[in-house]
């Protein structure tokens, strides 16, 4: 790990763009030390100070009863797939296998409802295409195995994947309030699935 003074000529090094760079997308990942270092060279190179702003809202971290309150708010918000609310949105694995020997693969926000349906969706998936691929013989067994066990930590699946999904946008709740709260997961549900594209 690098000393202070390491780290603050580091930083010295970095061009402007690497800066807001770290400032915009790795802040709230950065160790405590590094943060006012960061800071430094923000205002030293005259770079926009709402970086300042950005970086205190996603360090803001939830945590405690503000934390449960905000995954009560997740789980009470409306489902992105079929726009009705309910009191039971949660954290989804969605995988299967493809003809091509790829994989689909991404962690999404929604109702119990469309969850099981859309992971239902998968199996079927696997079980037709799956076979189609060239190991698929191999695969699909060892997917199905892998889905039986997985079946038994669901609900902390869920919540890692809620978690994750506060942290990851951290600033933007923040920002925004929790208002914004359903917007987002439709966003981060758009991004799951646009990674395996």
């Amino acid at each position: 790990m690098l000393t202070i003074k390491e780290l603050t000529e580091s930083y010295k090094n970095f061009d402007d763009q690497k800066i807001v760079n770290l400032a915009m997308n790795e802040s709230k990942s950065l160790r405590e030390d590094a943060i006012p270092i960061l800071e430094n060279e923000i205002q030293r190179r005259n770079l926009d100070l709402n970086l300042l702003k950005w970086i205190k809202l996603e360090r803001n971290f939830f945590k405690g009863t503000e934390l449960l309150n905000l995954k009560n708010t997740i789980r009470n918000s409306e489902c992105s797939e079929c726009r009705k609310k309910f009191n039971n949105i949660q954290g989804f694995h969605i995988h299967y296998l493809s003809i091509l020997d790829s994989n689909f693969d991404s962690e999404i926000i929604v109702c119990e409802n469309c969850g099981k349906k859309l992971r239902n969706k998968s199996y079927l998936k696997t079980a037709t295409y799956g076979f189609l691929s060239f190991r698929g013989i191999v695969n699909v067994p060892f997917y199905f195995f892998g889905q039986l066990f997985a079946s038994f930590s669901r609900q902390k699946t869920s919540e890692r994947i809620i978690e994750e999904f506060i942290f990851q946008n951290t600033g933007l709740i923040r920002e925004y309030g929790n208002d914004r709260i359903q917007d987002l997961i439709a966003q981060h549900n758009i991004q799951q699935a646009k990674q395996n594209e």
